[in-house]
């Protein structure tokens, strides 16, 4: 049975056609407090997590014994039918081609699903649907070795909080990043649209004319409305302009154009099929407000293979559309296999947070205790990708929004607010990626029409980053974002790899096999400004490093990070999530006094 669809594109969200599921599945961190009631709502649920819980040995578990209540899931084909193709990404043609794929992949889904269920929308983004099921129906769905089903699970922004190590605030990363030298050479970010994909943003004076469209899923029903208060944030590090600050608080991109997909509303929460929508709306109306990024300052505990996450199959569907999606690592460090999903998708940009301790000079950067540490808890990908200001950092105020009236000691003036979290981190990295974007169309020639594909975004952000705090590729990638140095020295390019057979929970991973896929591994490069200069030991905290010494080597994910980071440290040994439990998690940092209105001043 198929219930009335609702258009992806319409303002359709948790509160209108379709039921919203009932707090289960992943608990999406919205504070880092509400990740440790995340882990054990969870764990009691009878949903596998593999990092915090003992692994239950199935990609989705749901415990239909405990009610006979019909539950909301997402059901998706155990294999895409558009594979990534790095030569396909961006191209129009092919992008046709993928999305007639999906469409009919997507028919063939629901068709089998109404067969006994109630289909409640498409989700041609991961050629799946939505349905409610009863226990029965859930029963027999998961016995198909064919499909997927996933937990509708609530998701929420995140946001981090330390009261113990707080700072003056401070909006100094244009400096850093090398943003503001670029602006002097009129490259700002101008012509190129960046989504947000978040709580919404509001009409403020800093983004003048240029958030050019939207759409509105939470049920609230208007995009330009932030009631939470967290889109309007990452929004303003990403293009403001500094009008309501005269000039003291930009973004990172101040000419860039924005587009508000809103997901969720006042309570920052939303679920995961609506986000998918979201994403899947991104794609649909890429050509229509050119939107050449994707920023999702989101993130779920991951409970599957990339292969078979939906949360990761729609980022994946955007990327080969041409778009770069820059996704937040998550505020769960400083442990390993922290990484949160979508950000654990080995495709997209994944961005963790460091201190610029409000200094301009990138080498006096300091590491955060915050920023979620690979490997991902799964498939042991190597993650985060590179890293950036995260730490009090200063960006816009959405008045009368639910963080605005919760934590006024965190306004400055009368338009701006201070946070922290990984969250801000990917938004000054998806303005980096549009100054990108439009500086490589600018020295391709005037008419053109040159622009970089997202595989291409991701080889310039990575290849040309400065020296992390670290030096540790789990803690701070590649290392951190120099914009200025991406825009200066183009032609790298990146071979990426996706695989296609997903990493049963719970197993053992060889960090040799994912390295060797990774953007680690040399040979995956390319380009006229590529020489490995700057792979050489000495951006390995000292220690002589190749690929021999990843040989016959794993990882059992425990703590390495920092000094314990050497070649010698991986011998012997195998990275396996379900070594992970509760315990990891444990601590005064996960207490609820990490979250009070004193972190964000």
């Amino acid at each position: 049975m198929r219930a009335s669809h609702e258009g992806i594109g319409n303002a359709a969200g948790p509160g209108s056609s379709h039921k919203r599921a009932a707090a289960r599945g992943v608990e999406w961190a919205h504070r880092r407090v509400a990740l440790v009631a995340t882990v054990a709502t969870v764990a009691s649920l009878g949903v596998a997590v593999p990092a915090y819980a003992d692994a239950m040995g199935s990609a989705v578990a749901i415990d239909s014994s405990a009610s006979s209540a019909p539950v909301t899931v997402l059901v998706t084909p155990a294999h895409r039918p558009d594979p990534y193709t790095s030569g396909d990404v961006g191209d129009p043609t092919a992008a046709l081609v993928d999305a007639s794929q999906r469409a009919e992949q997507t028919d063939a889904v629901g068709q089998r699903v109404a067969d006994t269920a109630i289909v409640e929308k498409d989700l041609p983004a991961v050629s799946g649907v939505v349905a409610e099921v009863s226990p029965d129906q859930l029963a027999a769905l998961k016995a198909q070795p064919d499909l997927v089903v996933t937990p509708n699970a609530p998701v929420a922004v995140e946001d981090a909080s330390f009261p113990s190590a707080v700072r003056a605030p401070a909006a100094v990363f244009p400096q850093t990043t090398g943003a503001t030298s670029l602006w002097k050479n009129n490259v700002d970010g101008s012509g190129v649209a960046v989504a947000v994909l978040d709580t919404g943003i509001t009409k403020l004076p800093d983004f003048g004319k240029r958030i050019i469209g939207g759409v509105d899923l939470s049920g609230e029903g208007n995009a330009f409305q932030d009631s939470y208060g967290h889109g309007t944030f990452v929004a303003g590090l990403i293009a403001g302009n500094g009008a309501s600050s005269k000039g003291a608080y930009k973004g990172e991109a101040p000419g860039a154009n924005l587009v508000s997909v809103k997901v969720a509303g006042a309570t920052g929460v939303t679920d995961l099929a609506t986000v998918i929508s979201g994403i899947n709306w991104v794609v649909s109306h890429r050509d229509q407000y050119g939107i050449r990024v994707l920023n999702i300052s989101m993130g779920a505990i991951p409970t599957q293979s990339t292969v078979l996450n939906p949360l990761d199959q729609a980022v994946e569907t955007a990327w080969q559309a041409g778009i770069a999606v820059v996704v937040s690592a998550g505020n769960a460090g400083p442990f390993n296999g922290t990484i949160l999903s979508p950000g654990d998708d080995p495709l997209v940009i994944t961005v963790g947070s460091l201190d610029d301790v409000g200094s301009t000079n990138p080498a006096q950067s300091a590491a955060t205790t915050f920023s979620s540490v690979g490997p991902t808890n799964i498939d042991g990908w190597f993650k985060p990708d590179l890293v950036t200001s995260g730490r009090s950092v200063v960006s816009l105020r959405a008045p009368g929004s639910t963080i605005d009236r919760t934590y006024p000691t965190a306004r400055i003036g009368t338009a701006n607010f201070v946070g922290s979290g990984t969250s801000f981190s990917a938004a000054i990295t998806s303005g980096a990626a549009a100054m990108l974007i439009e500086g490589a169309a600018l020295s391709s020639g005037k008419g053109s029409g040159r622009v970089l594909t997202s595989d291409e975004v991701k080889a310039q952000l990575l290849g040309t980053t400065v020296p992390g705090p670290v030096g540790n590729p789990m803690v701070d990638g590649h290392g951190a974002l120099n914009v200025l140095g991406a825009v200066m020295l183009p032609g790298l390019e990146l071979t990426q790899t996706v695989p296609t057979v997903a990493t049963p929970v719970g197993s053992d991973v060889d960090l040799h096999s994912t390295w060797a896929l990774s953007s680690w591994n040399g040979s995956s490069w390319n380009g006229s400004s590529w020489n490995g200069s700057s792979w050489n030991g000495s951006s390995w905290n000292g220690s002589s490093w190749n690929g021999s010494s990843w040989n016959g080597s794993c990882w059992n994910g425990s703590s390495w990070n920092g000094s314990s980071w050497n070649g010698s440290s991986w011998n012997g040994s195998s990275w396996n999530g379900s070594s992970w439990n509760g315990s990891s998690w444990n601590g005064s940092s996960w207490n609820g006094s990490s979250w009070n209105g004193s972190t964000w001043s």
